[in-house]
């Protein structure tokens, strides 16, 4: 028989009770429950069930990505779907993977065709202190050869031997997390970049869990999983509670992109967002009116009052700029309903009755800012004249087809 403070493999457990420890974790998850349960917060029954499975992808993707993920020294830079974290883009396909800085990281691969590629090493820990971010790339910065491979090394230094100067980018010797953004505009057919990211240093590592490192991780990651549903869901809802409904007119949440916009909250630096909360009753439209800058991509999509974008792969409840129809003025007009109203730029509630809009303006000229209009659906053709594209039933019925199959191409599910 093995001591009792041994593993079957002969690793010290150090005491640990493992039932203790689950427990512990469990009961720390029911505080999260909590936060989405709570009478107070806006919503109805449904909401609520949406929050719950809110808490539950936020746990698998801690799952994921602290346990399964590889850790800091063998990183496993996977897809995150679904994300559903923080208004989520649909457009983007989401890749995180553990850093520890102090050693060297090379990152490889080839660019793909994606309309926007970025790349930024940064701490997640939203809840407890401001975003410091460490690195930020896009797919112009990468030096890439002829087919689109390029590799680029990082972390606190000194650089490996033989790397090329303009390879290898010094940052502080930090624990974070390195974040991908990978911004598809045509759905069926950009290319993701394909990426590698490897550990210069990496030692050799036990391949099973020991009670040590589970009980180190597991109470942590239900911490996260607890606050950052808590952080994202008071986020969205200050809207409501400025009185910031219905209109973009509020220079505090309409933000221009560049350091010191959206940086400490993990926005992107080549990135304009603007934000508002919607409240669109079943017999009620919301009209929405921007004019479309000169920009390297832009997107608009709706979110429930969890602050997670509602289901974008069955429902149209986003656009972006090659599946959005511009009038001729160049501006882009869209209505936000529950019913489809036989307009093109339709943006589904999917049944919510209240979230979060938000829109993106990527490495844009200017950053104009929506107008909105609340009208009775009964009245609806009275406010929509030719600047509005109609579309039918059949051809409808095609575009959600086609939006299913691009979104499931994405992720291969």
């Amino acid at each position: 028989m093995n001591p009792a403070n041994l593993t079957p493999s002969g690793n010290p457990t150090d005491g640990i009770d493992l039932r203790s420890e689950w427990h512990a974790f469990c009961d720390r998850l029911k505080d999260g429950a909590e936060v989405v349960l709570d009478p107070a917060r806006p919503g109805d029954d449904v909401d609520r069930a949406e929050g719950l499975r809110a808490l539950l992808r936020r746990t698998a993707n801690e799952v994921s990505r602290v346990l399964e993920g590889g850790g800091t020294e063998r990183p496993e830079l996977a897809w995150i779907h679904p994300f559903k974290n923080g208004q989520d883009n649909p457009d983007a396909l989401y890749q995180m993977a553990e850093l520890d800085l102090s050693r060297t990281y090379r990152l490889s691969g080839s660019v793909g065709t994606v309309r926007y590629l970025g790349i930024t090493a940064m701490t997640t820990d939203f809840a407890s202190a401001d975003i410091q971010q460490f690195l930020n790339l896009n797919g112009d910065d990468l030096t890439a050869e002829p087919h689109g491979e390029f590799e680029v090394f990082f972390g606190a230094g000194p650089a490996p031997d033989g790397t090329p100067d303009d390879c290898f980018l010094e940052m502080p010797p930090r624990r974070c997390s390195l974040i991908v953004r990978q911004f598809f505009n045509d759905w069926e057919g950009e290319v993701p970049a394909d990426l590698h990211l490897e550990c210069l240093e990496a030692s050799t590592e036990l391949g099973r869990l020991d009670p040590a490192r589970l009980a180190a991780e597991i109470h942590p990651l239900a911490d996260r999983v607890v606050d950052m549903t808590a952080f994202w869901t008071n986020f969205g809802q200050a809207h409501l509670q400025r009185g910031q409904i219905k209109s973009f007119d509020h220079s505090l949440d309409h933000v221009r992109a560049g350091p010191g916009a959206t940086a400490y909250q993990g926005g992107s630096l080549d990135q304009g967002y603007g934000q508002t909360w919607y409240r669109v009753e079943p017999d009620e439209a919301l009209l929405v009116e921007v004019d479309i800058p000169e920009c390297a991509y832009w997107g608009i999509q709706l979110g429930d009052v969890w602050y997670q974008s509602l289901d974008w792969w069955n429902h149209q409840s986003s656009l972006n700029g090659h599946q959005a129809v511009l009038s001729e003025d160049g501006a882009f007009r869209a209505v936000i309903s529950h019913h489809d109203p036989g307009i093109a730029n339709w943006l589904d509630t999917t049944g919510s009755s209240q979230g979060c809009i938000t829109f993106r303006w990527n490495q844009a000229t200017s950053h104009p800012i929506p107008r909105c209009q609340l009208v009775p659906l009964a009245k609806l053709s009275d406010y929509l004249d030719d600047r509005w594209t109609r579309i039918s039933p059949d051809e409808r019925h095609e575009t959600l087809r086609k939006r299913r199959r691009g979104a499931l191409r994405r992720f291969r599910r």
